[in-house]
């Protein structure tokens, strides 16, 4: 094995965590000056890899500093990649001379715990003068795990990732501990944030989020949550599972909670949060009838043709729809307009039948105004009437009901 193999196996022998940290790389070889502000793409107990500004010489032994939070160490250049660009970068990793959570990071995972040597009391000579006075370190981030599905969880928190960060969560629980990849669909500011799982190909995330759910259900132990940054969120994106087959707004979906998260941009934090303790206690957030209803189904198709035509209800629920008989080709993301009698409103496509399966034909629509009242009149008269669901759906077809009457 090579000098540079040797060194990358030291700096990959402890779990890697993507995290941007602002630090302060100053020479301590003296033929070699430089002193550079970067910032770190991952950290380990032996390491890091950072975005260098300027060409670091291998092997020269630096002084690393975490400037916010008034922590040094010292380290040795263990490799130097040229990224190219205008102006030119640097891609370098550094060796910690002490392994250990340098980085401070609270749940660190358990690949960790290294016995840390107390730093030296004297400091080497530095190239360069030191910055201006630090400033006050900010305060950790603390994750809390409100609930958790195949699909994704919800974690409480003061300060949350935007939407559409890609992260990488760690949950130790007990002895055991569970890395898991993850965007952030919907986040709330003070509150917290919902993550859904990515599924990486040929990966055992599905069953090690399984096992976690497990061990959490079988031990009353709380776990501890880490949660950094990812690097390239399109990659991220695009292992995230689709949409599961089910109508935009079922609470007996498979994952309630996925869909909550998945859909938690277009609801206010208030209502986000209610809806996530009804999902929480097994209530069901709103009441899905199976009725038969005709509707007038307006839309353009995924190749820009028009659509308009006559479907049919499945069943529907305050906020949704499933529905049949839809001719054309729709695609999730996708707004369509439903009317019946003088109500009009948009729907957005959730979900779409599976060609070659018993579901072809079929759309499950959430409205686009969380606060609709399209189906009110009809949920009203079927709480009101106490027929059943076979029932009216023949009384509706007797009755002619169309969506232009």
């Amino acid at each position: 094995m090579g000098h540079s193999e040797k060194t990358q196996h030291a700096i990959r022998r402890s779990t890697r965590l993507p995290l941007e940290i602002p630090v302060r790389v100053t020479s301590l070889d003296s033929a070699q000056p430089f002193s550079e502000q970067c910032n770190t793409t991952l950290v380990n107990a032996h390491g890091c890899g950072l975005i260098a500004p300027c060409e670091f010489g291998q092997g020269i032994p630096v002084r690393l500093e975490i400037v916010s939070a008034q922590r040094h160490t010292t380290a040795r250049v263990a490799e130097v990649v040229p990224l190219g660009g205008d102006p030119e970068t640097w891609l370098v990793g550094l060796e910690l001379d002490i392994p250990g959570n340098f980085w401070g990071i609270e749940y660190a995972p358990s690949d960790w715990k290294i016995e840390e040597l107390a730093a030296p009391a004297v400091e080497p000579q530095v190239s360069k003068p030191q910055p201006n006075q630090p400033a006050k370190p900010s305060p950790p981030r603390r994750w809390r795990l409100a609930d958790i599905s195949a699909g994704g969880c919800y974690l409480e928190t003061a300060t949350p990732f935007p939407a559409g960060t890609p992260v990488l969560m760690s949950a130790r629980i007990l002895d055991a501990e569970f890395l898991l990849d993850g965007v952030v669909s919907v986040s709330h500011p003070q509150t917290g944030m919902g993550v859904e799982f990515a599924i990486p190909s040929a990966s055992d995330q599905p069953a090690r989020v399984e096992e976690l759910i497990r061990q959490l259900m079988n031990s009353r132990a709380v776990p501890k949550i880490f949660v950094g940054r990812k690097e390239n969120a399109k990659e991220a994106q695009k292992k995230l599972p689709p949409p599961a087959p089910h109508a935009a707004d079922d609470a007996e979906s498979p994952d309630p909670l996925l869909e909550l998260i998945r859909k938690g941009a277009a609801l206010t934090p208030e209502q986000f949060l209610n809806d996530l303790r009804a999902q929480r206690l097994g209530k069901r957030r709103d009441p899905r009838i199976d009725l038969a209803l005709p509707v007038l189904l307006t839309a353009t198709d995924v190749r820009g043709r028009p659509l308009d035509q006559r479907v049919m209800t499945i069943n529907i629920s305050r906020r949704g729809a499933l529905l049949e008989g839809v001719h054309g080709l729709l695609g999730p993301g996708a707004v369509v307009t439903l009317a019946r009698g003088r109500n009009r409103e948009p729907f957005r496509v959730a979900w779409v039948g599976a060609e070659d399966t018993p579901a072809v034909g079929q759309i499950g629509v959430a409205a686009v105004d969380p606060n609709t009242s399209f189906w009110n009149e009809v949920l009203e008269a079927t709480a009101h009437s106490g027929l059943e669901t076979a029932s009216l759906r023949a009384n509706d077809r007797l009755s002619g009901d169309s969506p232009g009457d």
